[in-house]
């Protein structure tokens, strides 16, 4: 993922993780380096405790023992001290001031630390082909000043660093994974309220313009959502000009067309031979723009945009269609067209205008594209569902291919039209898909005609 299209919580992570993680590695850098540093002291204190016990056994000896017999006494003090380490190996010399070697390894003198302090030295050198430490010690002994240099191996040294570091790892391994999931977690605490916005916003419909609820919102938030409600509410405003205008324009263009017809009417009376021919072509002309245009207004009205501040209500289609009896029944008579209807009470939740214009979209293609002779059928109920609508006809249906398609706005199943516009069905999808109703064709029982079928979920 990008940089510019990654999330806000991926970018929080990376922010405090890395800082996190270098604090939490440089504390197990300190905890460790600091242990081996006790541990080191530690281990150097015992080994200047081995020189010290060297030179309390020198002035023992000297008391005792001849010149010759020191050096065996020391080496023998050494072995029984060797006993008590089986991981390093000790090795010591003795030599007074004057360079003689009292006791123990020779070659230890090019190991002893010459700037001549009278405190304990300690330095790490290579001998007999391994790793060593060194303690120096200035003493004055019964047989004068003597330099005092005991060398360990650093087997056990090395063990413990190992040990050390094991110790110091685990727990701020712990630590640092624990933190890490802390942060984490709080970051997916944090952003919850964001994750809840969003969710919120992307289950609405598109015809919800209500304003985002603001109560338990943290104040970063809290512009972002002042800011799409003032565009929420600028859409809403948007829209109910837009609704405005369209029922204005719906009603001025009925005006002026229902007079031009009267006047054609009162023409035509008057006319006969073929004036009254031509003035039948302009009726039914005018007739079909005024259809035309009705229906462009009705399909415009129930776009989502237009109808995003339409308000639904509780609504019988019962009365619907008995409306719709009276209002279509004349033309039904004029095409020669049986139209039955058998309502039965269907409530649902929906707008009027638009379930109306549903019907008479339904009716008039029905109607238009049923024989002479035929028949249409109009039924509504309810049932466990929710309520449905049926309209049926005998005419030639539409293939099973193009159902889809006529539900498109201005497309009409190709073969002999009948005065179609190609709005009809898409007015009758549009204000299905606004009421959330479910919207089938198909044919009637016996193969025959078209079926239109709308099925509106259950009230709530």
């Amino acid at each position: 993922m990008s940089r510019s299209s990654s999330t806000l919580r991926a970018r929080l992570l990376r922010r405090l993780w890395w800082p996190l993680l270098v604090v939490l590695l440089i504390s197990a850098g300190y905890d460790y380096s600091s242990a081996l540093g006790r541990a080191r002291r530690n281990q150097d204190i015992a080994l200047g405790r081995i020189a010290i016990a060297l030179t309390s056994r020198l002035d023992v000896d000297a008391d005792d023992a001849n010149d010759n017999d020191i050096g065996r006494h020391l080496a023998r003090t050494m072995a029984a001290m060797q006993r008590t380490d089986k991981h390093d190996r000790l090795s010591f010399m003795v030599r007074s001031q004057g360079g003689e070697l009292i006791g123990g390894d020779a070659a230890l003198s090019g190991l002893a630390d010459a700037t001549g302090s009278d405190k304990a030295s300690y330095a790490d050198h290579q001998f007999g082909g391994e790793a060593v430490r060194v303690v120096t010690f200035a003493h004055l002994s019964s047989l004068g000043p003597v330099t005092v240099v005991v060398a360990e191996t650093t087997h056990r040294r090395q063990a413990q660093a190992r040990r050390l570091f094991v110790d110091t790892l685990v727990p701020n391994l712990l630590l640092i994974t624990l933190a890490l999931l802390l942060v984490r977690s709080g970051v997916k605490v944090a952003m919850a309220p964001l994750d809840k916005l969003s969710q919120d916003v992307a289950h609405r419909g598109p015809t919800d313009l209500s304003p985002l609820p603001q109560g338990d919102l943290p104040a970063e938030l809290l512009p972002v959502v002042r800011a799409i409600n003032r565009l929420m509410e600028r859409l809403r405003a948007s829209a109910q000009a837009q609704q405005a205008f369209l029922s204005n324009a719906a009603h001025q263009l009925r005006t002026p067309l229902a007079g031009v017809q009267t006047q054609l009417e009162l023409a035509m009376r008057t006319s006969e031979g073929p004036q009254r021919e031509r003035l039948a072509l302009v009726q039914a002309a005018l007739h079909r723009m005024g259809h035309t245009t009705h229906q462009m207004l009705a399909l415009a009205r129930s776009d989502p945009q237009a109808a995003a501040v339409e308000d639904f209500e509780p609504i019988d289609l019962q009365p619907l269609l008995e409306d719709a009896a009276s209002a279509w029944l004349d033309q039904a008579l004029g095409a020669q067209v049986d139209l039955g209807f058998d309502a039965q009470s269907a409530p649902i939740t929906g707008s009027a205008w638009m379930l109306h214009e549903m019907l008479s979209n339904l009716i008039d293609n029905a109607i238009r594209h049923s024989p002479p002779g035929g028949r249409v059928t109009v039924r509504c109920g309810r049932d466990d569902s929710g309520g449905w609508l049926t309209v049926e006809d005998e005419g030639p249906g539409i293939p099973a291919d193009e159902r889809q398609r006529v539900l498109g706005r201005f497309y009409q199943v190709p073969g002999p039209q009948r005065g179609g516009t190609g709005l009809g069905l898409a007015i009758v999808s549009e204000v299905a898909q606004r009421h959330g109703a479910e919207l089938t064709l198909d044919s009637r029982d016996d193969g025959s005609g078209l079926k239109v079928s709308v099925r509106f979920p259950a009230p709530c």
